[in-house]
């Protein structure tokens, strides 16, 4: 089911496919991701198994998975609190003939650009992609090089809320509607009833973090070099 931020819920599937409106900022097809995600849901009848992971009870609202789509980094249909989100991407590329204008410096609004002696330098650590610098650049010196989607999963409000993690920084429609089937099996197979996506994320990355601390341990009795066992 795909919907409007104000759209009300239709309670004959188990998800939500929530995008941005549609605006000057956006970076991507919303429409073509939702469609595609959509399908997703309905290849793998996700409502009718989610159902039956719920034994039968009738759902609440956070047993509705959410997915978000944003179509830039401004995020709007907040994709960080979503069980499944995309945001658009649009990621600059810096070339040759740079005048120094500084028009790319002052349409940044993370303040990650600043001019060097051969023109902009970028810090991609801070950069989120929305592509205001190539907009802005009248020369063409910053052009946009890849546009896609960022990928993030498990965020959830309630009663421990937590932020959607990224999974993958910058993938195309179907690279995204992969990792949703993939996201969408783990749920299914190995979610308790009822458990939100962002929970069993955790509890699978407190197992693997066990199973690590376990398997670089000391057997017991063994004492660590530089150190003695304390006799009775």
């Amino acid at each position: 089911m795909v919907r409007g931020e104000k759209e009300k819920l239709n309670s004959t599937e188990l998800y939500q496919i929530n995008k941005c409106w549609d605006c000057h900022n956006a970076l991507v097809d919303m429409d073509e991701a939702a469609k595609r995600l959509h399908e997703i849901f309905q290849e793998i009848d996700f409502s009718r198994r989610q159902l039956a992971r719920l034994g039968g009870v009738k759902p609440k609202s956070h047993n509705i998975f959410q997915v978000a789509i944003a179509g830039c980094p401004n995020s709007c249909c907040q994709p960080q609190i979503k069980d499944f989100a995309l945001q658009g991407q649009a990621v600059p590329e810096i070339g040759a003939g740079c005048t120094m204008c500084g028009l790319c410096v002052a349409a940044c609004p993370d303040d990650c650009i600043v001019l060097g002696e051969a023109g902009p330098i970028i810090d991609r650590q801070v950069c989120l992609n929305c592509g205001k610098c190539a907009a802005k650049c009248p020369t063409g010196a910053i052009k946009i090089n890849k546009r896609g989607y960022r990928v993030i999963r498990g965020g959830k409000l309630g009663r421990r809320p937590q932020l959607a993690q990224e999974v993958c920084s910058l993938t195309n429609v179907r690279g995204a509607a992969a990792l949703l089937r993939e996201t969408l099996d783990l749920l299914l197979q190995q979610g308790k009833p009822g458990e939100r996506l962002g929970s069993l994320l955790q509890r699978l990355q407190k197992v693997e973090n066990c199973e690590e601390n376990l398997a670089g341990a000391k057997p017991l009795g063994v004492p660590t070099r530089g150190t003695s066992r304390r006799q009775p």
